[in-house]
């Protein structure tokens, strides 16, 4: 993405989901297509992804769990490798 593009989404749109189970792994289905959710992983997506009906089921049935995104406090420092 070139710097001076403009992000469409702010901290607030983002959503993490976690897989609840420990033995089942789920594909879930979004507008830009399918994503694999492992046992026990979690993922980052913006809220608006989850108006999907296969997300809301699993959410409901407590096999995933949503929870707001809050990005850590600090400053980031590169690795060095």
């Amino acid at each position: 993405m070139p710097i001076n593009d403009v992000l469409t989404w702010t901290n607030n749109d983002i959503v993490e989901l976690t897989n609840l189970t420990t033995g089942e792994n789920f594909l879930l289905e979004f507008d830009s297509g399918v994503m694999r959710l492992d046992a026990g992983r979690m993922i980052r997506v913006t809220a608006r992804a989850l108006a999907q009906h296969n997300q809301n089921q699993l959410i409901n049935a407590g096999k995933l769990k949503i929870q707001p995104f809050k990005p850590r406090k600090g400053r980031y420092v590169k690795p060095a490798w």
